[in-house]
């Protein structure tokens, strides 16, 4: 799964040691900001303490419950053939497939290839929104007609059907025809053709079961929870002995711009409208957050931190050192931190990070940074 601001790295280089040392203290781990699940995951992996994962979108939610909600190994071979062989079958019935199958063998390289992709994909499809929304833009064809059959097929039981949704979210994020992010495709120029050749050539199933593999081998040592709503009201359920993980967002773009196709396949919408070169469905859909304005950021996240101290949370605060485009700083969390919390600075990591739009042109797409890592205990101790 490609996420930026990925705690990957971290994970390996101080984070992971302090969360597993840290977690062994409290009844239940807390990821407000959970992302694309890797430190949820983790702890849930690697502790016998229950996590909660909470994220205003949907499809990082769906892919911490891939994890949190088994305390077992899925068959992946039973699941590959029940799910991923009917929706390959019947895809293949599609009169729309012979189609894709013509599109393929053109000739390749060339802006009418792509044009004729889109032209393609403009044909109605009421098997499910990727085709006519994504198709000849950030997909293929065939990548789109896939996509929609293997989501139109997901298992009914809760957790087969979660799992086989994470990897069809995760498949999408290594497929997409885009920069590290769905907030814009390639456009077929000279420059970029190439690119949305490379991300069209992969194969959609090889990379789903792929996913579907590692994730299915993988699960919580103990049952977790899941929450899609706003870090603010989560606080509302938490108590003095949970450890409180926090890594907000530091961009003034909101987040359901850069992911804005992948949470169409978590809420599973059948048919949806989408508008300008980004294909975005309208922004009254998207989830918004304040931590992403430029004007409720800092009021946002001293709230949150004022609501934490006050139910005697534990917080492990995670941010870039330096200030950020939503107009958070580290220098600004050590002194809201400080004045509700004794504040420890763990350590500071460094590494590259996305600069959220950037294309190795005009702007770098990643910059050398470094992170903080804040362990903030309450005062009362």
């Amino acid at each position: 799964m490609k996420y930026m601001g990925s705690k990957r790295t971290m994970l390996k280089n101080g984070l992971g040691k302090l969360l597993l040392s840290e977690s062994e203290h409290f009844d239940r781990f807390v990821d407000l900001f959970t992302g694309a699940g890797f430190v949820a995951c983790y702890v849930a992996e690697n502790t016998k303490v229950p996590v909660m994962a909470v994220d205003l979108q949907a499809y990082s939610t769906v892919l911490a419950q891939a994890i949190l909600g088994r305390t077992k190994q899925s068959n992946s071979i039973d699941i590959i053939k029940k799910w991923i062989g009917t929706a390959i079958s019947l895809r293949n019935k599609d009169p729309l497939w012979e189609k894709v199958e013509a599109h393929a063998r053109a000739v390749r390289k060339t802006k009418k290839w792509v044009l004729d992709a889109r032209k393609l994909c403009g044909t109605e499809s009421k098997i499910g929104p990727i085709w006519n929304a994504y198709g000849g833009h950030y997909f293929s064809p065939a990548q789109a007609l896939t996509f929609d059959y293997l989501l139109a097929d997901l298992p009914k039981e809760k957790n087969r059907r979660n799992l086989c949704l994470a990897a069809c979210i995760s498949a999408a994020s290594e497929c997409v025809a885009s920069p590290g992010h769905t907030a814009q495709p390639f456009q077929p120029t000279k420059s970029a053709i190439s690119f949305i050749l490379d991300a069209w050539q992969r194969d959609a199933i090889v990379y789903c079961k792929k996913n579907l593999i590692d994730l299915a081998s993988r699960h919580a040592q103990i049952t977790g929870k899941v929450i899609t709503g706003d870090a603010l009201n989560a606080v509302d359920k938490l108590n003095s002995k949970d450890l409180v993980f926090i890594d907000p967002p530091y961009s003034s773009v909101q987040y359901s711009r850069f992911y804005h196709v992948l949470e169409t396949m978590a809420r599973g919408y059948q048919k949806i409208s989408v508008e300008g070169v980004g294909r975005y469905i309208p922004i009254k859909d998207r989830p918004q957050s304040q931590f992403s304005n430029t004007s409720q950021a800092k009021a946002a996240l001293k709230s949150l931190i004022r609501k934490l101290a006050a139910k005697e949370c534990t917080v492990i605060f995670t941010f870039p050192s330096g200030e950020a485009s939503n107009g958070l700083s580290g220098d600004y969390i050590r002194q809201i931190a400080g004045e509700f919390y004794k504040v420890e600075d763990y350590t500071t990591i460094n590494g590259k990070f996305s600069t959220l739009g950037g294309n190795n042109e005009g702007r770098d797409a990643r910059k050398t940074s470094s992170e903080l890592i804040l362990l903030m205990m309450p005062k009362s101790e």
